[in-house]
Order: C-alpha cells, then structure tokens, then sequence
C-alpha cells in the first residue's frame, strides 16, 4: 500500500488525511483509491465514530484530481470503464458511511477531488484565493466518470450543474458557496476547527445532507416537464456546437449523460457515466489534449537557464510607448499590483493607453470577475508623462515603441542611462534584433526580448529573447518577472521573427499567395477554419492591420530572401490603403460585426486549379518547414516549444496537440514529398524542405522522435 491516507479517531470525530508522499500535490492514484477503499469498508463496522473529516495535509491541495497520468495511459474501452468503476465504488462506500462526512476543502479541489467531496455529506472551505473548485475534465477530452457527472446535477440542479460541467469552470469558494457547492465557508487559519464543530453539530442534531432548495417555477419548468428539458438541451446544443464547431467530442458526450441521467442517481446512471467516460477515454482528441495539458504544467517551470538567481520583489515598472500594446502592458503589470509609470512623446497616445487599460478593469467589472474598488485602485497604479520623470526608480523598463530599429535605438540609448544600472530594459519588438538594440544601451548585459502578444490580457504566452549580450542572471530574471504575470515563457534565440511571428507570417503569406491563384478569401478561410484555427488567414491579416504584417512580413523578406517573398497582392492592397479592420476595409469590408468580401481587392491574378486539400497542406506545412529550420538553427529548443508557442502564440488548435506534434501524425516523409511537388509546381524555393525535415524524413523519425 501506498501509506498515503492517515486515519485518527478522537472523541468520536474521524479525520481521514491525504497526504500522497513525495509531492507536493494530492491526486488519486489507483493504489491510493484501493487503500482508501480498504479503510472505508473497515469503517463501516467500526463503533465509536460519530463523524468524520476528509482532509488534506498539503498546504495548497486538497485534492488536485485522478493522476492524469494513469488517464493518459488508458488504451481499451475495458482500462477505461475499470477505472470509472473503482472510483466510483470506493466513492459509493464513502458516501454511504452511516455518520455524516465533511470534506475540509483548503485548496484547490479539481476533478476527482471534487468527485470525493461531492460523496460526503457536507463541503466546507477557507476563504483562502488557492481554494479553487470544479470538475475541469471537459477540458482534458473527457467527462467527470467518478459520480461527479451524476452527483453535481442532484446537488444543484440541471439548471446550474450544466454548464459547470459542460464548460469545465473552475470557481472560488467565495462562488463555490453562493451556488451550493460548498456548504460552509471559514477563515482559512480556522478551518479545520471551524469543520470539526460543524460537523460535531450535525452527528449530534442527525442531519444527514442539506435539505434540497426550493425550487422557483421556472425551474421546476426547465428542469422537470419533458417541454423544458427538450428547450435546456435544444440550446445546449446549439451553443456547443458554435463553440467546439465539432472538434472535442466531450461536451456533446456530456450533454447525452446528461439528457439519459436527467438527475438520477440510480446504479444504471452511474453505469451510464462509466461508458459515456469509456467513449472519450484514450481517443485521440483526449490524448492530444492531455499532452497539452503536460506541456502547459511543464513550461510554467521549465529551467531556461542553469543561473540560481534569487527572485528579486518588484516594485515598479515603466512603460515607453503608449500604443495599444502599451495600454494593455500596463494593465497587465497593475492587476499585480505593480505601480506603472508610462511614457509617449504624445499625449494623445497617452490618453490612449489610459482607455485601453481602462477598458479591460471595465470588462472584468462587467463579467463580475473583480470588484469595483480593486478595479480603481489597480487603476489608480498607472501614472503618465511625457518625460522621463518617475522612471528612474523603475525595477523594470519594458519598450513597447513603433517597429523601427533606429527609433528603438534611440530609446535604448537614451533610457539606460536614466534608469538604475541593475534594472531590466527589455524589448516588446516581434521581430526586431534585440542584439542591435543592446549595442548602443548602457547596460547590454541586462537586455533582453520580452515580445507579449495582442491582446496582452487575454494570451497567456510570451517569448522571452536572448540578444548576444543578455547574461544567465538577466534572463532569468526577465523570465521570472513574465511569469510572475501570469505568462507562459518560452526562450528564443535572437533571429528575425524570433519563433510565432517567423512561423505565423509564412501561413498568412501562403493565403495571399493562394488569393493570387484564385481561391477566394473566404474560402481560404473557411479551409483553415474547418482544420481547427481560430480564425482564417485572411481575416487575421485584417485584423492584425495589413500595414503591420506587410512590415514585419518585409522584414522576414529582408533576413531570408526569396523563400519569404511577400505576395504581390498585400503589398497592392496596403498601398491603395485598405489596412484591415482599423480601417473598415481590408479583405473584407467591416460593418459593426458583419463583414463581406471586399470586391475592391482584386484576387485569381495568377489562376490556377488549387484542391482544398493542397492549400490547406501548403498553409500548414510551410509553417512546419519553417519550424524544422528554427530547429536546425537553435532558434528554440525543442519540438515541444514549438507546439506550446503555437497552441498558446496563435491559437493553433489543441485537439492536435502542437503543430509539430501534427506534423508527426501525417508523418515527416509525407510532408517532405508534398513540401517537393509544391516546390516543382510552383517553382518557387519557399516549399524546398529544409536539410532538418529531409534528414528526420529519410530515417522515417518524427520531430519528437
């Protein structure tokens, strides 16, 4: 046995204790699930226990889920329904213990976790912010299969147990309370006294579970007539399929639990969940999100670098460049409660970053995800000018001016002599060489790249670059800073483009290029849509500003020549003007939130007879032979920065689990033939295979071989 549960009597109160050795989270393993099964059946005759506590002995934990790691290794629909059935027995016997149980929730309380406190009686939690709660399987691939699926719905109600499941949300205990997933909330240093007379009050007043709420007529309607039901499910199913347009097999499969279920807590409906988990269980969209999954936990800690450098507290930062990339930077630094002062020669643009942060507090505001006084006072932390003043106490000086070497040069000349000599002055360029920029600074040594991505609230990854000149000590500590906001870091060497915008810009030129043959922007859209983007080419074109991507997409040109030729077409359209969406036309013509094909933009220039499956291979493999290249230069480490910076730089769809990670299900040989006969068509050197991809090809090896 594994020896992670503790099992004390006192005075007729039990305390069950988890506490899984040698980490420093709980999970539920097969074999403490068995340990656990052994303890409750033995506790079923057991005299003297008048209630009992379910307690963690981590100080962040409770219970973090089942090992996604043993879910990961589920390969038959037998391994699947197994597994769904033993948690569930062992759950049942808790659930069916004589005296009433409380599960002591202080921390996060995830999956099975949850599924464990759902079979107790009660649910306490501390106020603490690390006590996080919900059954966030959906977003793994696969479906509550422990009783969660069938218990949250009796406790809750249809109504509200639905979209936490169907959509994976995880609450805090403040929400976890206000909607009955909790029963009770306590300061965190009492908690497990305040649980203890709690449940001591119920042993002694025989209540066994809060008595069901009342229900409104609206409910009772939605939840318990035939007509209502058929309108609850009818919506849920249109909403799924907007959101997953047919790609995670998960919430569907919810929603048809759910549906048979309707609340039923009898043995077939627990059956029911275990098959329904069986026909998500170890497919291949499940499988590729839970690498992703591994991939994300590893990058928040991955080692960049060998340098043991002391994370130092910092206490403010300055902004220079007031743009929306500045605004929203700003932002960013003050919800950590991190004083900004940002700089701009205009004032205008000032004003400017002000709205732009202003508007995303006001956004949180209105999707009550923070108060209002925090909102003020978070807000309150940007301060503005247009000198220098108020910067030469900054412990971090971020650049976030116009893509212009020489401007930021100039900037990086100017301001390393104002600021502290340890401070870090880094660059928001997205592909401009940051070596350049620490020539003519002060301090080059404490340079470095630090490009965040639009919009900088919402996208969760940043690329930190290492210049020639940055020391181990500077970028680990530009790395720190990034993740103390929240960011997931992956390292790039310094070369045009550095990694996402090198990858993404090739894509984005191929549908020109392919517009130029004749497919129509739509189409090109829509082809890349149906394989899983979050948006066609095109239409991201527009809304990056085709000014802006012609600039960076010419500075790629510059670096790498005729392989990076930018198509004809977005130069013509940049010249007559039609910048994008700022501008209301690009190529499409913006009316509030309808847009059409733009018939000023003339495509099919060079027509051809392109198959969808072709432009689809030529979007996506260009982008796989430039990563290949990427790797051959050392640009990034890895296959698997590839597929983070993708999934989480470009929204390259999970349920493929990274590019690369694509890349290796079709097969190297497969896209090096295609790489081949595009380049003969066409004859054009941009699809040659490079050396790294013919190499991994010829040894029939994958890229994460």
């Amino acid at each position: 046995m594994s020896g992670a549960w503790k099992w004390t009597l006192e005075d007729g109160l039990g305390i069950l204790e988890l506490d899984l050795p040698g980490t420093e989270v709980n999970v539920l393993t097969t074999e403490n699930l068995t340990e656990l099964r052994g303890i409750l059946e033995g506790l079923q005759h057991q005299s003297g226990v008048k209630a009992m506590l379910v307690t963690s002995a981590k100080s962040r934990f409770f219970i973090a889920g089942a090992d996604i790691k043993e879910i990961r290794g589920i390969s038959t629909r037998e391994d699947a329904i197994r597994k769904a059935e033993q948690g569930k027995e062992v759950f049942a016997l808790l659930e069916g213990l004589k005296f009433p149980t409380v599960a002591v929730i202080n921390g996060a309380c995830l999956g099975g976790g949850y599924e464990l406190a759902l079979a107790c009686t009660y649910r306490t939690a501390s106020f603490s912010p690390h006590v996080k709660i919900g059954l966030p399987e959906v977003n793994l691939g696969i479906l509550p299969g422990f009783g969660g699926s069938i218990r949250l719905p009796r406790l809750l109600g249809m109504l509200k147990a639905m979209p936490l499941i169907l959509a994976g949300k995880i609450v805090s205990a403040e929400d976890a309370l206000k909607n009955g997933m909790v029963d009770r909330l306590f300061p965190e240093k009492n908690l497990r006294a305040e649980s203890a007379a709690f449940a001591r009050s119920a042993a002694e007043s025989g209540r066994k579970g809060r008595k069901p709420r009342k229900k409104d007529l609206m409910t009772q309607f939605f939840e318990e007539t035939p007509v209502g039901r058929s309108i609850v499910f009818r919506k849920a199913r249109k909403d799924i399929a907007a959101r997953t347009k047919g790609f995670y097999p998960a919430p569907l499969e919810i929603l048809e639990l759910l549906s048979k279920t309707r609340g039923s807590a009898s043995a077939q409906a627990y059956r029911l969940e275990s098959e329904h988990f069986a026909n998500l269980a170890g497919t291949p969209v499940s499988k590729a999100l839970i690498k992703v999954f591994f991939m994300s936990e590893k990058y928040k800690k991955h080692p960049w670098t060998a340098a043991a450098v002391r994370p130092r507290e910092i206490r403010k930062c300055g902004v220079l460049g007031a743009g929306v990339m500045g605004g929203g930077i700003a932002q960013l630094i003050t919800s950590r409660e991190i004083p900004v002062r940002v700089k701009d020669l205009n004032e205008k643009a000032l004003g400017g970053a002000l709205k732009e942060a202003a508007g995303i507090y006001k956004s949180a505001l209105k999707r009550k995800r923070m108060k209002k006084a925090d909102a003020d006072r978070k807000m309150s932390l940007i301060s503005v000018g247009v000198t220098d003043q108020g910067l030469g106490n900054c412990d971090v000086v971020i650049e976030a001016v116009v893509e212009d070497l020489k401007i930021k040069q100039k900037v990086f000349h100017d301001i390393s002599s104002r600021i502290p000599a340890d401070a870090l002055l880094v660059s928001n360029t997205s592909s401009l060489p940051v070596t350049q920029m620490a020539a003519v600074a002060k301090n080059p040594e404490r340079v470095a790249g630090l490009h965040f991505f639009n919009p900088v609230n919402r996208m969760p990854l940043v690329e930190v670059i290492r210049a020639e000149q940055t020391t181990d000590e500077t970028l680990e500590r530009v790395i720190q800073f990034a993740r103390g906001l929240g960011k997931t870091v992956i390292v790039t060497r310094d070369a045009p483009g550095f990694l996402v915008n090198r990858l993404l810009l090739p894509y984005m030129n191929e549908a020109a290029y392919l517009l130029e043959e004749g497919l129509s922007a739509e189409s090109v859209d829509r082809i890349a849509e149906n394989f899983g983007m979050p948006m066609g080419p095109v239409e991201l074109v527009d809304q990056v500003g085709i000014d802006v991507g012609y600039k960076v997409a010419h500075i790629l040109q510059d670096a790498f020549g005729e392989r990076m030729k930018v198509a004809p077409i977005l130069e013509d359209v940049k010249n007559r003007g039609l910048l994008g969406k700022k501008a209301g036309r690009g190529f499409y013509v913006y009316q509030g939130k309808k847009k059409s094909i733009n018939p000023e933009v003339k495509t099919g220039t060079h027509p051809k007879t392109v198959s969808e499956d072709d432009a689809l291979k030529r979007m996506i493999y260009v982008m796989i032979n430039e990563a290949a290249r990427c790797l051959e230069e050392k640009v990034i480490d890895s296959a698997s920065t590839v597929d983070i910076g993708m999934i989480m730089g470009t929204g390259f769809p999970p349920f493929r689990g990274g590019l690369l990670n694509y890349a290796d299900s079709v097969g190297t040989s497969k896209i090096a033939e295609d790489l081949k006969r595009f380049s003969r068509e066409s004859g054009s050197c941009r699809f040659s295979p490079c050396p790294y991809l013919e190499n991994l090809a010829s040894q029939g090896k994958g890229f994460h071989d």
